[in-house]
């Protein structure tokens, strides 16, 4: 640190106040680690309902901080990644929701804050894909984990807050029994400009990497950083009904020979044969009955452990030391 002029380096963290019952610690615990890693005070914008952090991201770019977390769960992370986006700033997570479905596909700490800061602040930087998902409203919106409509946009839809909160992913579980038994419905999908195929389906989920709860592997390879993504449909088998699909998760089996199929590309598109539920990243969107999805390759720096989870990235030398 040089004496006379003070630290140089400057961080800018996005908070969602709503995920920390002692948020003045929270900060403190922040700002201690900053001070003691030679860093500048950090400059604190908290989310609001309005956007879910996109404007407070935005600021914290106005600032040209040298790195830029997010503190919160994944509707805090997918807005500042938004706007992070094509930029060379690097993004740092420390994870404060229940799902923190993308913090665990990089394998940061979502429980251990000393380790999660140790990794945005002095982690390699990774450049890693994004997700571009557009449906019925013409909106392009971006998305790290997945996109989606049927089920899983449904699940996300009846999951009470305040549930997550006591139970963790068991909400999910609870929210899942209410929807399982919903009706299929009809699929025209192009992938890559292929031609369309019809399917029956309950799901249909682009996926940025391969967990998208819990820790079960749905998108079976899937890597942040291959330049593409995954889209998994789940289909009704009224023979074997949830114990195959289960069977199916278990042996990998994504061939289209049971309940799962998967294929990858750079971009789908879809046309539905009635209105159904959408989601970005767990955040429910309402019904559509068209869309699409691409891939945004190398979009986001990210700030990642040392050595990188190679399960969710690709096994590649890492770049230069950033601190």
């Amino acid at each position: 640190m040089d004496a006379v002029s003070g630290p140089t380096r400057t961080v800018a963290v996005v908070i969602n106040p709503t995920k920390f019952d002692d948020l003045a610690g929270q900060k403190a615990a922040v700002a201690g680690f900053a001070r003691q890693a030679g860093w500048a005070e950090p400059v604190w914008w908290e989310t609001d309902r309005a956007d879910s952090g996109v404007s407070a991201a935005q600021s914290a770019l106005a600032e040209t901080p040298d790195l830029v977390c997010a503190m919160g769960g994944d509707g805090t992370v997918r807005a500042v990644a938004s706007v992070l986006r094509g930029t060379a700033v690097p993004f740092g997570l420390l994870p404060g929701g229940t799902g923190n479905l993308f913090a665990r596909n990089l394998g940061i700490p979502v429980d251990s804050p000393a380790d999660a800061l140790e990794i945005a602040f002095f982690g390699q930087n990774r450049a890693i894909d994004v997700g571009l998902a557009t449906f019925d409203d013409g909106i392009e919106r971006v998305f790290v984990v997945m996109g989606g409509v049927g089920l899983d946009a449904d699940i996300m839809a009846q999951t009470d807050d305040g549930l997550k909160k006591r139970m963790g992913w068991g909400a999910y579980v609870v929210a899942g029994g209410a929807t399982m038994f919903r009706e299929g419905f009809g699929v025209n999908l192009s992938v890559d400009g292929s031609d369309s195929e019809t399917h029956e389906c309950l799901m249909v989920l682009a996926c940025n990497c391969s967990s998208v709860v819990a820790n079960i592997e749905l998108a079976t390879g899937a890597l942040l950083d291959d330049g593409r993504l995954d889209l998994v449909l789940l289909r009704p088998n009224i023979v074997a009904g949830w114990v195959g699909v289960a069977i199916d998760l278990a042996a990998r089996i994504r061939n289209g020979a049971g309940s799962l199929q998967q294929v990858s590309g750079r971009e789908s598109r879809f046309e539905l044969d009635r209105p159904v539920r959408a989601e970005i990243d767990g955040d429910p969107l309402g019904e559509t009955r068209s869309g699409s999805f691409r891939v945004d390759p190398g979009a986001l720096i990210m700030r990642l452990p040392v050595p990188a989870t190679f399960s969710s990235v690709r096994n590649r030398p890492a770049g230069p030391p950033t601190s």
